[in-house]
């Protein structure tokens, strides 16, 4: 005889499909899709949706080269392979394009709250899959995921579609059972070419098929059809690793995961990226600049897997060397993975959503909102095979991220376990409060939900400080790239009031480099434009001009010429505290430049724009344009990216 399960919500899992199972998959559907093309529509339409950034440009780099017939690429994998084919195959259907990848991309996405109402109506139970479904089509951080050219969004689909396997799995019988292991496994292997920590179900999802064997011989075979299946997945990046280098070496994956590690436990480790002194921060050159550094420490020429292995030495020999300091690290990442708080890292969402697609805030749900539902449902009392699986790998795939370091999409491809987990927790929580079982309602939700809460929702330091100062040079990049210079001069002064750091930045990739070179001729283009016209204002020619290293001094003598003739002139004022911003060598010229932007914002005819940089300059908010002030509707969007920045 098999045993009968209780029903939890208003059915238990089953494999009887209903009408009512159809309205829902619909909505499900239409929901998730609609998300996400409702941002992606309004992200791509702005130029910061239409370039791809960072890792982004890496993948659509390799993506062309798969596209126009390099397969191989010409050595060992350093960032994980799936994703540029991936993205090759979409290009093949959609073309190359930033903006059409990047609607592809979220109506692919849309699949995953679908296949998450799948796994969890026939694992948990009706109910579960529906709420499961419903809170995967809002979730906010991977709608916006599944909008970029990144890895993590394809991870999560392949994570749910891996459930619902398992799902279906457990209690099929015979060679069905063998085979729905085997794919299973293989599905997990590819998560494992998109994120290499999901390495870790190999191991956990042949335990859990053992398990499900009713002889331990039954078991052994559904373990190795899980185990086979998983390593099926990874012959190809293992073959190619081996025959784009001479002599072959052995590389599972890839060769990033020690520099991972050291990033992550480093002596300057920061619980999220951190890129030591010796490397760029640029996916492009961040091997060559870890290779080189194992190379002259190690004082002999190393191959890839020596140098992964060496920086693994180095982040192991720091929690040797400080154990308090490693333990508090690791406490800080626990702390930052359970935050509500998404991590910015290639892309910031609320930068995004600020600037480009407000419709972001469709997307209603966090992290924060998910997290103790889904601790609750950890300690449901009706565990289920299928509930083992859910939940060994999804905390597996949590704890060994935060043995690396932290950022939120890292997080993205756990997602659909911790909505299926969140959902059983959920529908416990209402079976309890309907059958008014008071004391284990009490310490679920004061034991378990409460403490989870309050670690996600607990004020938080922002881990990435100088976050807006990057995301005003992007601005800046994306609008020039479609020749907005006055914008993007916007974007460039509120980099350089953030902080000195970002000023920094700004006068680094302007002096020199294609930024240099695409704001010069935009500039020279204006003046040539305007050297026939009379009249031009000297505080706008001095805004064109400081732009440029040699065109400086022009700007001030234009400025100064403009002040003493009105010393009250509040765009040269405005201009004059701009290219003091600029003055990196002066001590005082941020002091200096505090004064004539606060003279230019003074009073109720003061200069908007010099408002907002002074409020940057100083941080702080109330120097902010007065409410009695009008702001140009051009300018409101700098003041929420200001305001947010401010906060």
């Amino acid at each position: 005889m098999t045993a009968t399960r209780r029903p939890l919500g208003d059915g238990a899992p089953t494999s009887s499909w209903t009408r009512r199972d159809t309205c829902w998959l619909v909505a499900i559907a239409v929901a998730g899709l609609g998300l996400r093309i409702a941002y992606v529509w309004q992200y791509t339409g702005h130029p910061i949706g239409r370039i791809p950034w960072v890792d982004e440009g890496a993948y659509w780099t390799r993506a062309v080269e798969i596209f126009e017939g390099r397969w191989l690429p010409d050595r060992p994998f350093y960032q994980d392979p799936l994703f540029p084919y991936a993205l090759a195959v979409l290009m093949k259907l959609v073309g190359p394009g930033i903006a059409q990848l990047r609607i592809a991309l979220g109506c692919l996405g849309s699949l995953t709250p679908v296949v998450v109402f799948l796994a969890g109506r026939r694992g948990l139970g009706r109910t579960e899959g529906v709420v499961a479904g419903l809170v995967v089509a809002a979730y906010g951080p991977l709608i916006f995921t599944d909008g970029l050219l990144e890895k993590e969004g394809l991870a999560a689909l392949l994570a749910a579609l891996a459930l619902a396997i398992a799902a279906y799995t457990a209690g099929a019988l015979g060679r069905v059972q063998v085979l729905g292991m085997a794919v299973g496994g293989w599905v997990w292997g590819l998560i494992s070419l998109l994120r290499a920590n999901a390495m870790v179900v190999g191991p956990l999802g042949a335990a859990w098929a053992a398990g499900l064997g009713e002889r331990p011989r039954r078991g052994v075979v559904l373990a190795l059809g899980f185990a086979l299946g998983f390593a099926l997945a990874l012959v190809p990046p293992v073959a190619i690793n081996a025959s784009v280098r001479r002599p072959p070496e052995l590389l599972v994956t890839t060769w990033q995961s020690g520099a991972n590690f050291y990033i992550g436990n480093g002596p300057g480790a920061t619980g999220t990226y951190w890129a030591p002194d010796f490397v760029e921060a640029n996916p492009l050159h961040e091997a060559d600049d870890f290779a080189a550094e194992a190379s002259l420490r190690s004082g002999r020429s190393l191959t890839p897997g020596q140098v992964s292995r060496f920086w693994f030495g180095r982040g192991l020999a720091r929690w040797r060397e400080a154990p308090v300091a490693s333990l508090r690290l690791l406490a800080k990442k626990f702390g930052l993975l359970l935050s509500h708080f998404e991590v910015p890292d290639n892309q910031d969402r609320e930068f995004v959503q600020l600037v480009a697609a407000p419709r972001l805030a469709w997307g209603i749900l966090g992290f924060g909102w998910l997290a103790p539902w889904a601790a609750l449902g950890l300690v449901r009392a009706d565990r289920s095979a299928f509930w083992r699986l859910l939940a060994m790998t999804t905390v597996a795939g949590l704890v060994s991220t935060a043995a690396f370091f932290v950022v939120g999409r890292y997080r993205i491809p756990w997602v659909p376990g911790l909505a299926l987990l969140g959902a059983a927790g959920a529908v416990d929580l209402a079976r309890l409060a309907r059958g008014r079982c008071g004391k284990s309602l009490a310490w679920r939700v004061w034991l378990v939900a409460v403490p989870v809460a309050a670690l996600a929702w607990r004020p938080l330091d922002d881990p990435v400080p100088d976050r807006w100062g990057h995301a005003e040079i992007a601005l800046a990049v994306a609008e020039l790239g479609e020749s907005h210079l006055e914008p993007a001069i916007d974007a460039l002064d509120d980099a350089r009031a953030l902080s000195p750091g970002a000023a920094g930045r700004v006068a680094e990739i302007t002096a020199s480099g294609p930024l240099h070179d695409r704001l010069n001729t935009l500039v020279r283009s204006r003046l040539t434009l305007g050297s026939g016209r009379i009249n031009i204002p000297h505080a706008r020619l001095a805004r064109w001009l400081r732009q440029v290293p040699d065109g400086r001094v022009e700007a001030r003598r234009l400025l100064e010429a403009a002040l003493a003739e009105n010393p009250d002139d509040r765009r040269a004022l405005r201009e004059l505290g701009a290219l003091r911003l600029s003055e990196l060598g002066d001590p005082m010229a941020r002091r200096q430049a505090a004064l004539d932007l606060g003279r230019a914002a003074r009073g109720p005819a003061g200069d908007p724009s010099a408002a907002i940089l002074l409020a940057l300059l100083r941080g702080d908010q109330h120097f902010l344009p007065y409410p009695n002030i009008r702001i140009p509707a051009k300018l409101l969007p700098r003041l929420q990216l200001a305001q947010a920045a401010l906060r």
